[in-house]
């Protein structure tokens, strides 16, 4: 059970703590945001021209549903973090693969705050269990 507070946590502060960053001609740090915006989703283009570290917040989300789904007793709410943050890693990994190709026009998928809120309450309805052997 501390694992998945630990994971859940280490995603949370991924999600909020931004670490911005250009590719295209090499590594470029830019700069460390906090941006605690429960969803921020941009399909096509945005005017933000840097790339962050919020894959790293959801491989984090990742790893809690996957250890969280193995002694879940309610395993939907497991199941729905799982997808979304399947599906935002996808996503801001294909953000990557534009930055590198010099094609990243701004679009970003950041729902890692909405994703730990929905975290917390399964863990906190009980919908994971301690299993006792």
């Amino acid at each position: 059970m501390k694992t998945n507070y630990f994971l859940l946590t280490i995603g949370f502060l991924f999600s909020i703590i931004l670490i911005t960053f250009r590719i295209e001609n090499g590594f470029n740090f830019l700069n460390i945001q906090f941006n605690f915006s429960l969803l921020d989703v941009s399909i096509n283009t945005s005017k933000e021209t840097y790339l962050t570290s919020s894959f790293a917040g959801y491989l984090f989300l990742l790893l809690f549903s996957l250890t969280s789904l193995k002694t879940a007793t309610k395993k939907t709410t497991l199941y729905i973090v799982f997808l979304l943050s399947f599906l935002g890693l996808v996503f801001e990994l294909k953000a990557m693969y534009d930055g590198l190709n010099g094609v990243y026009n701004g679009i970003h998928f950041r729902i890692g705050v909405f994703l730990t809120l929905i975290g917390f309450l399964s863990l906190n309805k009980g919908d994971t269990t301690k299993i006792i052997k």
